[in-house]
């Protein structure tokens, strides 16, 4: 169950795809845009490219054949070492950058809330996106960060299934 191959590989192209996507993030940011808004899932676009690299790599030097178990073992822990490093590196930038780029961020969220005031209201109703409006103002940098690695970890998953199935026996 425990393979430390798997691990290993997921370690090197994890880390490494975690580190281009803050680049990328960064690169949003000194752009001028908000790098965790809506132009910043242009940084999960390396998360795939890795995860099949990964699998390609793990099965041409590693195994030779491989099911989908490993395949999808593998796609999962570069996706997790992805997400941990990427969230690790956002919280530091925005622990050190300053208050100013949550605070960009925080006024941004609550200008689309305000946009789609009416549609979220009947979907969620009044209260519940009242309550969501005022916890806005409560965003905090490890909170950036966890959101950050959850959603790094979801597409992750995603991809991993799929590469999983294309790289399987």
């Amino acid at each position: 169950m425990f393979n430390q191959t798997i691990i290993r590989v997921g370690v090197r192209y994890g880390v490494l795809c975690g580190v281009v996507c803050f680049v990328l993030v960064m690169v949003l940011y000194f752009a001028g845009t908000n790098p965790f808004g809506d132009m910043g899932r242009i940084t999960y676009l390396p998360i795939p490219i890795f995860i099949f690299l990964a699998i390609r790599y793990f099965k041409l030097f590693h195994e030779g054949e491989i099911g989908f178990g490993r395949g999808f073992r593998v796609g999962l822990s570069v996706s997790f070492y992805t997400a941990l490093s990427a969230a690790m590196l956002v919280f530091l930038f925005v622990s050190f950058a300053g208050p100013e780029i949550l605070q960009n961020h925080i006024a941004e969220m609550k200008m689309l809330l305000e946009e789609t005031r009416e549609e979220q209201i009947k979907l969620i109703g009044k209260e519940n996106f009242e309550t969501g409006y005022k916890a806005i103002d409560t965003l905090t940098p490890s909170m950036l960060a966890a959101d950050d690695f959850l959603r790094r970890i979801l597409v992750g998953g995603v991809f991993s299934l799929v590469a999983a199935v294309f790289f399987r026996k």
